[in-house]
Parts: C-alpha cells; sequence; structure tokens
C-alpha cells in the first residue's frame, strides 16, 4: 500500500517541479522504498532526464541508471488509472504539468496526490503566482474524496539572505504551510537534469523528504488509515541515518518525530 503519495504542482513552467520529484524520488529510493514517478508532464522531462542519465560516459549502467520505476503518464484520467499502478509502490511522486497550459492532467494530478507541493523562489513574482495553484486545489477539494494536504517548499534560496525569511512569513501570512526546509540555489540542483543524481547535495532533500513524512504521518487516522500509518512510519524510519541519528540540521525535526512517527525511531507495535 502506498505510504505516500505527493504532486509537484505549479502556475508555471521552470519553477523547480521536475528538479523536486527527481531528487526526492532518489532520496527516498536510497532510503529503501519502492518509488514510483510519474512524469505527468506532455513535455517528459523526468522520462528524458532518465533516458540520458542512463548514457552519462563516466559511469557503468548500475551507477547511472535510476533506482526506480518512472512512468509517462500525461493524462486527464491520471486521478483514476495510477492506484492500479501504483498498489505495489512505497512512495509514488507525480511531476505535474504547468496549470497555465495543462489544466485538465494538472487537476487530475490534484485529485490523485494526499500531499501537494508547490516549489517557489523566495521573489515576490512567485509567491504571487502561487494563488491560482491554491485555488484549483480548493475547488478540487469538493470532488476529492478526503483533504489534501499542500505545503510550499522554498527553493532557489540564497544563504543568508532575508528575502528566504521575508518570503516565509509572507506565505504563512495568507495561509500557506511552509516546510522547515528550504532547497538553496546551488549548481549541484541548477546544473542537475540530464545527470546521475551525485552524493553531494543529498542531505537537503533528504531534510525535505523528513518535512514530507512529519506531515503525513501525525494527519493519517486510524480505522481505515491504519495500514497507510503503519507504512508512512515505514517510510519515516527508512529515512533516519544508519547511525541512528536525525539527518543534518534536523534535530528539532527529529525531537518532534519521537512523538509523532517522523524522522525518528518509532514502534509501531
Amino acid at each position: 500500500m502506498t505510504g505516500l503519495s505527493l504532486a509537484l504542482a505549479n502556475l508555471k513552467p521552470g519553477t523547480g517541479k521536475t528538479t523536486s520529484a527527481v531528487w526526492l524520488a532518489h532520496i527516498f529510493a536510497e532510503a529503501g522504498n519502492n518509488v514510483l514517478l510519474v512524469d505527468a508532464d506532455p513535455s517528459g522531462s523526468a522520462l528524458e532526464w532518465s533516458d540520458i542519465s542512463a548514457m552519462y560516459p563516466r559511469l557503468t549502467p548500475p551507477e547511472a541508471v535510476f533506482p526506480f520505476r518512472i512512468v509517462a503518464l500525461p493524462s486527464r484520467e491520471l486521478h483514476r488509472r495510477v492506484p492500479a499502478i501504483a498498489q505495489a509502490y512505497d512512495v509514488v511522486i507525480i511531476d505535474a504539468p504547468q496549470l497555465e497550459d495543462h489544466a485538465g492532467i494538472a487537476r487530475s494530478a490534484l485529485r490523485y496526490a494526499d500531499e501537494i507541493l508547490i516549489p517557489c523562489a523566495p521573489t515576490p513574482i512567485e509567491i504571487n503566482r502561487t494563488t491560482p495553484v491554491r485555488d484549483e486545489i480548493a475547488d478540487i477539494e469538493t470532488i476529492r474524496d478526503r483533504p489534501a494536504r499542500t505545503a510550499v517548499l522554498l527553493n532557489r534560496s540564497i544563504a543568508r539572505a532575508h528575502s528566504t525569511a521575508d518570503a516565509r512569513e509572507a506565505l504563512e501570512g495568507i495561509g500557506y504551510d511552509v516546510l522547515d526546509t528550504a532547497v538553496p540555489r546551488l549548481e549541484v540542483y541548477a546544473q542537475s537534469f540530464g545527470m546521475p543524481i551525485r552524493r553531494t547535495g543529498r542531505d537537503v532533500w533528504r531534510r525535505v523528504a523528513c518535512d514530507l513524512i512529519e506531515r503525513s504521518v501525525p494527519a493519517v487516522r486510524c480505522d481505515h488509515d491504519c495500514a497507510a500509518a503503519v507504512q508512512g512510519r515505514r517510510i519515516a524510519n527508512s529515512l533516519v541515518p544508519h547511525g541512528g541519528g536525525p539527518p543534518p540540521n534536523h534535530t528539532a525535526a527529529a525531537a518532534r518525530g519521537a512523538t509523532s512517527g517522523a524522522c525518528g525511531p518509532v514502534r509501531t507495535g
């Protein structure tokens, strides 16, 4: 049973949806989870990235090939078709297309995912562009089986710049949840398309993954959601480094995880 279903969504292209989807898929797969990445964008960027990476000349195929399955599904029926495909996967990540050009496909992705993540640079124009996405999510809520969780992922942030803190404050002021971890503006991410995902730069995405799991496990209710709760806690435990301690700079999340079942050792029995 799928423990986490996540859609990356935004109004415009070029906001970091594919980059976020591919890096997160690697992090969850590296932790031992069975991951499905759904490329729902008609441009097929995630699938193209995987194909180019597999031919990278400096690595042998096992090192260059993505360690998870990718399927191309740019369909308005995605929310009906994915459940049958996703049954065997722990984590499902959907790289949704931009809403302004492919609203039908993007809305279908929003109908399926339990967590909707909006990548956003800390600039006024990108903050303003989150509003149509939130409006679409609110509209979709009326036809979903249960409410989705929505959060903003600040990306392309400049270290020690006021813009990141100002953007977080502005987004929270208009009612968004903002993940604790902000992804910095680094060449290792900006130039990663078509390349195998190297070790450098993974710690940030581990913290993003922990933020997501931390949100998902407490939200799961028992009765019909019991299996999802157990699966969510298993995924949370898989992200703990082999030493048993929290990921770097994630001490607060680990402390919360001791009671919530995220990013720390959890007893499910």
